[in-house]
């Protein structure tokens, strides 16, 4: 009886681990919502971020397909023509956003943009989440778009600064990780943190490291602290 116990045990734990390792190891916004799940993060909003360069006609093609589907805003600078298309049929708290960027020079190249983002994370929203997104990726997109993932939680009296880089450095198994403090005056960035992990493929090399995660600690006026981490940098799409 207590070796059937034992074997129990072993064999839930080796599917935990395995379940945890699969979630990591797959889509990145997953990967990040899992976290602030498990250290009991207040999830303010997070965003995912596709963008393929694409020949100026295949991004005229795309502006008239999704013309067709969204009310959209057009602006115009010197160097290109924005399209802006937004998905007003906000599905289980997520919004949708696209831009397509045609070149006012031909010889340059187009640029297609879809953000995912949303104020909360939950298993339902994830089932959400991964419907819509392969959606899109499968409508607009080919495996040479790149993705960019960030989360953004609330300060609490669970956490600190600290606590939430070291939690991720273990969570993620970080390596090669960089600690840089933001001295500029009137910058809302207190630190910025950057650190590596096996589990995705994309990396950014800076100074001869390879780097795939980053988080920003921010700051407001208040002294409240807002913590930002993202994949493979931090970037910010409107």
């Amino acid at each position: 009886m207590f070796n059937r116990l034992l074997f129990f045990f072993i064999s839930i734990s080796l599917f935990l681990t395995t379940t945890h390792a699969s979630d990591l190891k797959g889509d990145e916004m997953i990967a990040l919502g899992n976290f602030a799940i498990e250290q009991q993060l207040e999830v303010e909003n997070w965003q995912v971020t596709i963008k393929e360069s694409i020949t100026v006609h295949k991004g005229e093609q795309l502006v008239e397909q999704l013309k067709d589907e969204f009310p959209h805003e057009k602006k115009t600078d010197e160097k290109s023509i924005k399209y802006i298309f937004k998905n007003d049929h906000k599905t289980n708290g997520i919004d949708v956003l696209y831009k397509v960027i045609l070149p006012i020079e031909s010889s340059s190249q187009a640029e297609i943009i879809a953000l995912l983002e949303g104020a909360d994370w939950s298993e339902e929203i994830k089932e959400t989440y991964i419907t819509t997104k392969n959606e899109i990726v499968h409508k607009l997109f080919t495996k040479l778009a790149q993705s960019y993932t960030c989360l953004n939680s609330l300060d609490n009296d669970i956490i600190n600064s600290d606590v939430f880089i070291e939690n991720a450095i273990n969570y993620f198994n970080l390596r090669h990780t960089t600690t840089q403090y933001d001295n500029i005056a009137k910058s809302t960035i207190k630190k910025s943190f950057y650190g590596y992990t096996d589990l995705w493929d994309d990396f950014y090399s800076v100074n001869d490291k390879p780097i795939n995660v980053q988080i920003a600690i921010i700051e407001d006026k208040a002294g409240n602290e807002k913590y930002t981490i993202g994949t493979p940098i931090l970037i910010h799409e409107y």
